[in-house]
């Protein structure tokens, strides 16, 4: 689905990425993690083509990003939503930021709004379809944002810290709809300096220093973490640990476990 060969990327302040090899598979549910200013955020635009390598290839469906005749058919195949919601805003309105990326699509009136009426109910926001966007919440906006994207209908959806700047009770919201967007079929990449947010990842990747420093399953690098002597781990991971349990990752998995080991006490 979207292959990165040999990316290196700077900046005028210097380089950001340096020789990333990567692929995202379709269906996959990827995270990456990585410190701040590790090249995660830039990685995720060089994918949708808004910044351009300037060395390696990107390929989307096999559709290179260097050529800008290939950005809207790269763009139907990928999305984006952005780390602060205000940075998406296109209309005044909910409907009306829903209405653009749909239209950009060549879609029939009644398409567009069967569309926009499937996507708002499906996150439970129908009733803010007609509010002024910038009077809504920080979560309310995400999930405007997600909108969005879903009603692209894209292949592969990529979360930049999508719930960094909301509340706790959005964030369980736009986590638990992430998972189901990926269980429809749809390929995920959550970027996140959170590794509780990955613990349903199929895979997990580490960039460090403009390089992928590390991958594998959940399972595999939060160990690789703890060996490497980085404490921040999920907290049912380390739970595990401390009882004596074969690391669990899920939150769900630790609390069965923990139920069959008290009914043998």
């Amino acid at each position: 689905m979207i292959k990165i060969q040999d990316v290196y990327f700077s900046y005028s302040d210097g380089p950001v990425l340096g020789g990333i090899d990567l692929t995202i598979n379709k269906g996959e549910y990827v995270g990456i993690m990585g410190e701040s200013g590790s090249g995660k955020t830039t990685l995720a635009k060089l994918i949708i083509g808004l910044l351009l390598p300037q060395n390696g290839v990107i390929k989307v469906n096999g559709i290179s990003t260097q050529e800008s005749t290939n950005l809207l058919e790269i763009r139907k195949a990928v999305g984006l939503v952005f780390q602060n919601p205000d940075t998406q805003i296109i209309g005044e309105t909910v409907e009306e930021d829903l209405v653009f990326g749909l239209e950009n699509l060549q879609l029939p009136v009644t398409k567009i709004d069967d569309r926009i009426d499937r996507y708002l109910g499906i996150l439970g926001i129908n009733h803010l379809r007609y509010s002024n966007f910038r009077l809504l919440s920080c979560g309310q906006k995400q999930l405007v944002n997600l909108a969005a994207v879903m009603a692209m209908q894209q292949d592969c959806i990529i979360f930049d810290e999508p719930v960094s700047m909301v509340d706790r009770t959005h964030q369980k919201k736009i986590l638990a709809y992430i998972h189901e967007l990926n269980r429809s079929g749809v390929a995920v990449v959550h970027i996140t300096h959170d590794p509780e947010e990955l613990v349903h990842c199929s895979r997990v990747i580490i960039i460090s220093s403009g390089r992928v420093a590390y991958q594998g399953t959940p399972y595999e690098v939060f160990e690789h973490m703890i060996r490497n002597d980085e404490n921040d781990v999920p907290v049912t991971f380390a739970i595990s640990r401390k009882l004596g349990l074969a690391p669990i990752s899920k939150p769900e998995e630790l609390v069965k476990k923990i139920w069959l080991l008290k009914s043998k006490t």
